[in-house]
């Protein structure tokens, strides 16, 4: 993108403090991932990467590194149209049991990792995943003992990784 995303404006506030506000409803704690070059106030919470890896796999295996016993509900600062609503039901259809709890996006017929309430039990599962070299979240969804809700909102999982999405993104917000 070329410009951070948590500063994109959406309904009157960069996306950042939208979706700290929209957590706010539902979790008793939130943080801001982020990586430690990047300038997050600190009302938001900044949760710096602790490890030496690229992605959101980082933010993840952090946010465990902080608090291991809890479970941490993970939401993409690029999702745009998550709502209270898509909040409420992935908390609705929680499975603590499971290593997870996710949507199934179907249009890439895979698990949506960034979207996802991670249970403790993930943690070392997670890291191992990484350190044998495997970063992607949504491959150790789809090969885990996780709970998938479907949902018929295809928008809920539009993400943002271009300027001319931004400008859709920004247009019809």
């Amino acid at each position: 993108m070329g410009t951070d995303k948590g500063l994109i404006e959406f309904q009157g506030k960069p996306q950042r403090q939208h979706l700290f506000d929209l957590l706010q409803t539902c979790c008793d704690d939130v943080f801001t991932s982020c990586r430690k070059e990047q300038q997050i106030p600190k009302e938001l919470h900044p949760l710096v990467d602790k490890y030496n890896l690229s992605g959101p796999i980082n933010g993840i295996l952090s946010a465990f590194t902080l608090f291991p016993e809890k479970s941490w509900l993970v939401v993409a600062i690029d999702l745009p149209n998550v709502s209270t609503t898509a909040l409420r039901t992935l908390l609705l259809h929680r499975d603590p049991k499971k290593l997870a709890t996710c949507f199934f996006d179907p249009k890439e017929n895979a698990p949506e990792p960034l979207l996802t309430l991670w249970e403790p039990a993930a943690f070392p599962l997670l890291l191992e995943n990484a350190n044998g070299g495997n970063v992607s979240p949504r491959s150790f969804l789809a090969n885990a003992n996780v709970q998938f809700i479907h949902s018929t909102e295809t928008d809920l999982f539009l993400n943002i990784n271009y300027p001319h999405q931004r400008d859709e993104w920004i247009r019809k917000g």
